[in-house]
């Protein structure tokens, strides 16, 4: 396994005034960091900002949370690349993946010390997505309290709930998670 560098340097981010400045520095970064059979690209994602893919060896940002913060604040753009780019660090240099220490080691080495495994934004949802219609739910068994809405029924069969949990509340939700058809609210399934 490969040591955990002392330092890492990357080109300068710039100022940025479209998504392609954005890509041009997260080609650049991935060169810089040695990681230039990677990609990057766009996604559609509304649940979440950016992704890194093992198998793949690519790295995505949601095309709509660009858009939204693109201008708004950049910085936050460029923490979800370098959130990203620890990810692909940590798997190709360790064969580790998640947000464990390894992964904070490489975003410390890159510059945003304390990353967390996700953060709050404000929605970024496009409004054509928001006013698509919510036909299944994803909630507690016993309380009713919603955690997910989907417009198509997710591929999600009785054994996966069974191990199916909510992140920070797993103790209260493992095992207790439903999805529910909205048209039939009595429907366990």
């Amino acid at each position: 396994m490969n040591q955990i560098p002392d330092s890492i340097e990357l080109p300068s981010a710039g100022k940025w005034a479209e998504p392609a400045d954005v890509e041009a520095w997260a080609l650049a970064c991935l060169i810089a960091l040695g990681l230039s059979d990677w990609s990057f690209g766009w996604d559609r994602a509304v649940r979440r900002l950016g992704c890194c893919s093992y198998t793949r060896r690519r790295i995505t940002l949601s095309r709509h949370y660009v858009a939204a913060y693109l201008l708004k604040n950049a910085d936050m753009v460029r923490r979800t690349v370098l959130h990203e780019l620890a990810h692909a660090l940590t798997m190709v240099r360790h064969h580790k993946s998640g947000h464990g220490w390894l992964w904070q080691q490489y975003c410390t080495l890159l510059g945003i010390a304390g990353e967390q495994a996700s953060c709050k934004c404000d929605d970024f949802t496009p409004a054509h997505y928001r006013a698509r219609k919510i036909r299944y739910v994803l909630c507690h068994r016993q309380t009713g309290e919603i955690f997910r809405r989907y417009t198509v029924k997710p591929r999600k069969n009785a054994r996966s709930l069974a191990r199916t949990y909510i992140v920070g509340r797993k103790e209260e939700t493992l095992g207790q998670l439903i999805l529910r058809c909205v048209d039939e609210p009595s429907a366990g399934k």
